[in-house]
């Protein structure tokens, strides 16, 4: 039995068809997809179609990331003043590509699932943690070895943190695929992986695959998304060339800078004066 296990697409549809065609050329038999499938690179409408089509050729199994959930909480309160800037123009172009078919297929997922299949151990997903779609399982997380001590199952996969790797909390392990579309660390090599399913457990078998990021990088300039979303734009564009990744520690830094300078900060509304200044801070023209 082989899964292949894909999280943290985030719109990038080249490298997600680079890591299908690489599970399907290994005879895959399912595919579970962990959330965050849009936002971040242009085109989701692209990746959505390839979701779709995997929907109907497939076993496939689905949840929701953080980033969908961003979308369906914008789409219940507007208010929250997304506009054209370093800060929210990715979030409000995703936004704008998406169709009533997408918020649909995102309202009725879940953030977690279970995975039962007669002749095989049943293992848990989700996207962030069982209980929120933005919590990071990580080490530094004060909660999480109580978490697998009590975890009902011998295997947890989690996405989210867009870093490759397995951990062992005694008796339990806790899987990182690491992400497809704007991965971290291997030169921004984009990652996936496959479970091995036995008739006791699940082995892990990362990849790592080289695909086309300068076709990326054009559809950043053909779809507007480079001018709509500025400096984001340029830190996303930096991670999938080199695996680095700033988008947190720049907006932390910004915002740092902004309340310096002015006192109150009211997210979106950081001058991309500010941003530059950030940006810079990391080598990023």
């Amino acid at each position: 039995m082989k899964i292949a296990v894909i999280g943290d697409i985030h719109s990038n549809h080249i490298a997600l068809e680079t890591c299908i065609r690489h599970a399907l050329d290994r005879n895959v038999d399912e595919f579970l997809f962990l959330g965050d499938y849009i936002s971040d690179c242009p085109y989701p409408q692209k990746t959505m179609k390839v979701i779709y089509e995997m929907r109907e050729k497939y076993r496939c199994f689905f949840i929701r990331g953080n980033r969908e959930d961003y979308m369906l909480n914008h789409r219940k309160n507007p208010e929250n003043n997304w506009t054209y800037c370093s800060a929210s123009g990715n979030l409000l172009y995703t936004y704008e590509n998406l169709s009533e078919k997408d918020f649909d297929f995102y309202e009725k997922m879940d953030i977690h699932g279970i995975y039962h299949k007669e002749g095989y151990p049943s293992f848990r997903y989700c996207h962030g943690s069982l209980t929120s779609s933005t919590e990071l399982l990580l080490p530094e997380n004060e909660n999480l070895e109580s978490f697998m001590k009590n975890l009902d199952v011998d295997l947890l996969i989690s996405g989210h943190t867009h870093i490759q790797e397995s951990r062992m909390y005694g008796n339990k392990k806790l899987i990182h695929p690491g992400s497809a579309g704007v991965p971290w660390h291997y030169g921004g090599k984009s990652q996936y992986m496959i479970l091995h399913g036995t008739d006791n457990e699940w082995k892990e078998e990362f990849f790592q695959l080289e695909y086309d990021v300068d076709a990326v990088k054009k559809e950043f300039e053909t779809s507007g998304l480079a001018e709509k979303s500025f400096y984001w734009a340029k830190l996303v564009l930096h991670n999938l060339y080199t695996g680095e990744d700033y988008t947190t520690p720049c907006l932390q830094l910004a915002i740092k800078l902004c309340k310096e300078a002015e006192e109150n900060v009211n997210w979106p509304d950081i001058s991309e004066k500010y941003w530059k200044m950030a940006a810079e801070t990391f080598g990023i023209q």
